[in-house]
């Protein structure tokens, strides 16, 4: 007897574009990008050391090292968009 495959489930993600979102929810947003952001950079500067101290290098290591420079840039206008979300939202 031949069983069917369980079908694969998976995860939708869903938010409103920024431009509708309230200031509240757009900065919650902004910031919970530049949390994920963050630890992204910080598993990746993990992983590259890891791999340093064992003495592996390959062009993955390249790419992951340029990575973190894009990353730090956009973390940076990350926090710019949020300092302008949040100090119009906080302003009277």
């Amino acid at each position: 007897m031949t069983q069917k495959p369980t079908p694969r489930v998976g995860t939708i993600i869903y938010h409103k574009a920024l431009d509708l979102m309230s200031p509240d929810e757009g900065c919650l947003y902004l910031r919970n990008l530049k949390e994920q952001l963050t630890h992204k950079q910080q598993r990746e500067r993990a992983y590259l050391d890891r791999r340093a101290q064992r003495g592996t290098h390959t062009p993955i290591d390249d790419a992951y090292a340029a990575d973190q420079q894009l990353e730090t840039e956009l973390l940076a206008l990350l926090e710019r968009l949020l300092e302008e979300a949040c100090q119009t939202q906080d302003a009277p």
